[in-house]
């Protein structure tokens, strides 16, 4: 039963707390009090240990503090048979009932959201086609004007519908640009090399598996007027290197290969050293 949380559950003229909010009919002293108990309920909020039950002692829209859990709750809907259903607002033993206000506070709990779409994100700000959804199972999607532009998994972070990523320069607005090609035949890993580069050397290919290396870049050293005639390399080999499948390679000697390094030439490749 539902009862005023400071002067005990109101009872009818006949001392009957069936019905809490009803006076019987009775001697004018008892129906008097039945009537200031039920003023003193309306003053405060109805509580108890639990949540009221019969059509006597809850009405729709009414509201109740469940004192077992300090919830403030109000009754959504009460059947016929006299089950009511709760809201729960907040807790009252906590500031703001414990609420997220308008301006802002930190949360304590997990936030969760609807999954959304790109023409639909379920977090955006105020421009309801750019935001945040989820893509798929353990998926962060990024949209913008309704298009999907990028999203996030456990393995990587990848950039949708050949879009680009594109580099500003300090000031303005031109950029330089990286994209994929408009369609692969397979997937396609290039490896950055894990050393720094020397003067004159670019990122070439290493291998058939994308692993990219340092090498020498251009045709030949460049002179004055801008003219590559010459073709420089190096006199020593310091680390062990492959001869790329399919290919030939040269070099001007003498070549000296330093102990523990092999260059090795594969079945049908050559090395010419002139």
């Amino acid at each position: 039963m539902s009862r005023p949380n400071t002067t005990g559950k109101p009872v009818d003229g006949n001392g009957d707390t069936t019905n809490v909010f009803e006076a019987a009919n009775g001697t004018g002293a008892v129906v008097r009090g039945a009537i200031n108990n039920i003023f003193d309920a309306l003053r405060t909020i109805n509580s108890d240990t639990g949540d009221p039950t019969g059509l006597a002692n809850v009405k729709q829209y009414q509201p109740h503090i469940n004192t077992s859990t300090n919830e403030l709750k109000i009754a959504t809907a009460v059947t016929n048979a006299g089950v009511p259903t709760f809201t729960t607002i907040g807790n009252i033993t906590q500031d703001n009932l414990g609420l997220l206000p308008k301006t802002g506070g930190t949360l304590t709990g997990v936030l969760s959201a609807a999954a959304g779409s790109n023409t639909a994100p379920s977090l955006h700000f105020g421009d309801s086609g750019t935001g945040l959804y989820k893509k798929g199972s353990n998926q962060l999607g990024f949209t913008a004007n309704q298009s999907a532009i990028a999203f996030a998994d456990q393995n990587s972070f990848t950039i949708e519908n050949q879009k680009e990523i594109r580099f500003l320069e300090n000031t303005g607005t031109e950029y330089v640009a990286i994209k994929a090609p408009a369609a692969l035949s397979s997937n396609l890993n290039l490896t950055l090399p894990s050393t720094a580069p020397v003067a004159g050397y670019a990122l070439i290919s290493t291998d058939t598996s994308g692993n990219l290396s340092w090498g020498l870049a251009g045709g030949g050293a460049e002179g004055n007027g801008g003219d590559e005639i010459f073709w420089e390399n190096d006199q020593t080999v310091t680390t062990s290197y492959s001869i790329t499948a399919g290919k030939n390679a040269g070099s001007f000697g003498p070549i000296t290969i330093q102990n523990n390094v092999t260059v090795t030439v594969g079945s049908g490749d050559t090395w010419t050293v002139v």
